[in-house]
């Protein structure tokens, strides 16, 4: 009965983890990178949309005053600021974006 009982305790940890790194390797790794350098600052969600034709990750920083919203492409790179900072407006260089930004995926969470 232990036996069984350890072989279950086994193959359940077995299935969180396979699970944990299968979403894991679908994060490009640019992005993966980003989240383990920002989680510890104000990054408070990841969010993975469709937006003009692109696959495309939105980092909320709600936990600090004034801090933009941005967007990332899967390689890393900045495609705007759609909220936030200063001026409560991001960058202005994509404000329609939570209006175009399609199929909203919860990547990370604080």
């Amino acid at each position: 009965m232990k036996t069984l009982i350890s072989l279950f305790a086994i193959v359940l940890a077995m299935t969180f983890v396979s699970c944990e790194n299968a979403n894991n390797r679908q994060i490009p790794k640019p992005i993966r990178k980003l989240i383990t350098e920002q989680k510890g600052n104000c990054l408070t969600s990841v969010e993975k949309y469709h937006y003009q034709g692109k696959e495309v990750y939105l980092f909320e920083s709600s936990s600090c005053a004034d801090y933009p919203v941005v967007v990332y492409d899967e390689n890393g790179d900045v495609i705007c600021m759609p909220s936030g900072g200063l001026s409560g407006a991001g960058d202005e260089k994509c404000p329609c974006f939570y209006d175009e930004a399609t199929d909203k995926e919860d990547v990370w969470k604080k």
